[in-house]
């Protein structure tokens, strides 16, 4: 998008090629015959048949490339990096020859690495397939995220009208993606079977280097009224999310190209062919599966010049979820800091959760994970204190706008919006970062990140129907469309 500018990703040099295994397994994922996999990258089939064969090799950087650009493969897959730099789990070290593993095995978790990279690849394809499967349910805005009575306000309201109440005791989920219906999403492993969950398979087979599992806050019920709303919470984790919501997604995705990446599979969408999206039934069932949402929060800052905005790249290689797409910053699963109970105590606020965020998405700084020993002071602590002087003042106000589900993975989303006076906005994030762990900031400076993107029409419509947005941002940036007049008043 040469209107929008994110930090560029360094490439390492060559060591050579697995190009075989590679297009052996993109054939056998989307289904292709040699001479469909021919017709793509220009090559004679028989060309092909031998490059599978290993009877050829190709050691041009370039034309390497060319293919992991036309086949959409991360180039690691091509031997472009080196086993040691790809950082991608157990299975990085062991491309070359594949030492140990059965072979059964090694092809198998190479097709669900590609199911995954076509996942991340046609994220937004996907999730309007997936919306398709939902009609009976109402959307957020005019995004795909699902809502429904009760779960969405009216009009964005102060966040501190959010009651939050805490569950001691929660029954356990119904469905918890290690059921029969779930086999097919997880690969096989070298010590026999399948693995046992998604995340296990992820961990062990295509590990981001953000993939930590943590308590987290797991929504039990809800109800969204007039300018007020109550929110119920008890315990889950992050991978018992994992287990369902991308176990789920990457059935579809699976799908999908076991119909050899036919557009009108994408139109209409068979449920026979998604058995654990089936068991799962009803998203909006709490009790039926762990729920586990994210604050996701557009931030605009408000200048006499006009209103901006940021976004943010989620860089496939670093997150498990959402990768690929362009997301609002801050967003971040509704989490305490640490397992410690202080911290589960003083952590248990919605715009505590949001505070963390804009300090490791905005500025870089180190995940807050309790390793003091003592609970965060929210009131002390930079960038917190001046974030909450600016709201106690007037200068900052965060608003609610209500909870939806990303169609996709059913994610669950608590959308919001948080406005901040210019002189605030460029005082707090003077040093703000064009990268973080979790991907690039975008904006369509080239120089200054900070900047953001001007919140003008036609730049929010240009992202909303032509730039693949997460659900959860293009939700929020309609939304604060409709409602700018509030939300700019000040």
């Amino acid at each position: 998008m040469p209107w929008l500018y994110e930090a560029g990703q360094h490439q390492a040099p060559p060591d050579g090629s697995n190009l075989n295994k590679a297009l052996r397994a993109y054939r056998a994922t989307h289904n292709l015959k040699q001479q469909d996999l021919a017709g793509l990258l220009g090559y004679d089939q028989s060309y092909v048949s031998l490059l599978e064969r290993g009877k050829r090799s190709i050691r041009d950087v370039d034309e390497l490339r060319r293919i992991a650009g036309v086949l959409g493969l991360p180039e690691d897959e091509l031997g472009l990096l080196p086993a040691a730099m790809s950082d991608r789990g157990e299975y990085a070290v062991r491309l070359a020859g594949d030492a140990g593993k059965p072979q059964d095995a090694v092809e198998d978790q190479r097709r669900w690495r590609l199911v995954r990279r076509e996942l991340n690849r046609q994220r937004s394809e996907l999730t309007a397939a997936a919306a398709a499967l939902y009609p009976q349910f109402e959307r957020a805005g005019n995004s795909p995220v699902l809502t429904r009575p009760g779960w969405m306000a009216l009009a964005p309201f102060d966040l501190a009208a959010v009651d939050l109440s805490w569950l001691n005791q929660v029954p356990p989920p119904t469905v918890v993606g290690s059921e029969s219906e779930a086999e097919a999403i997880r690969p096989l492993s070298a010590r026999g079977g399948r693995y046992d969950r998604y995340s296990h398979a992820i961990r062990a087979v295509d590990k981001p280097s953000l993939f930590e599992n943590r308590p987290s806050f797991r929504l039990m019920g809800t109800e969204w009224a007039g300018d007020a709303a109550r929110m119920a919470f008890g315990y889950t984790t992050y991978f018992d999310m994992v287990d369902v919501c991308e176990g789920v997604s990457h059935e579809l995705a699976g799908a999908w190209l076991a119909a050899r990446g036919d557009p009108a599979w994408l139109q209409a969408p068979h449920w026979d062919d998604l058995p654990f999206r089936s068991l799962v039934g009803d998203p909006f069932d709490l009790a039926r599966r762990p729920l586990l949402p994210s604050i996701d929060t557009l931030t605009i800052r408000r200048g006499s010049e006009g209103a901006s905005f940021v976004l943010h790249h989620r860089s496939a290689a670093n997150v498990a979820v959402a990768g690929g797409t362009y997301h609002i910053m801050p967003a971040g699963v509704f989490q305490p800091s640490s397992v410690m109970p202080w911290d589960q105590a003083n952590d248990f606020d919605l715009w505590r959760n949001m505070l963390r965020e804009y300090a490791e998405e905005f500025l870089g700084m180190p995940e807050a994970d309790g390793s003091s020993g003592e609970p965060i002071d929210y009131d002390g602590t930079e960038p917190f204190k001046s974030l909450n002087d600016a709201r106690r003042t007037g200068k900052l106000q965060a608003y609610a706008l209500g909870i939806g589900l990303d169609p996709l993975t059913l994610a669950g989303e608590i959308l919001a919006v948080v406005v901040i006076d210019a002189d605030v906005y460029d005082r707090v994030f003077d040093t703000m970062v064009s990268q973080n762990t979790e991907g690039s900031v975008v904006s369509s400076s080239a120089t200054d990140g900070a900047a953001g993107i001007p919140f003008t029409e036609a730049n929010v419509r240009r992202l909303l129907d032509s730039e693949p947005l997460a659900p959860a941002a293009a939700a929020c940036l309609d939304l604060a469309w409709q409602h700018r007049k509030l939300l700019l008043a000040g």
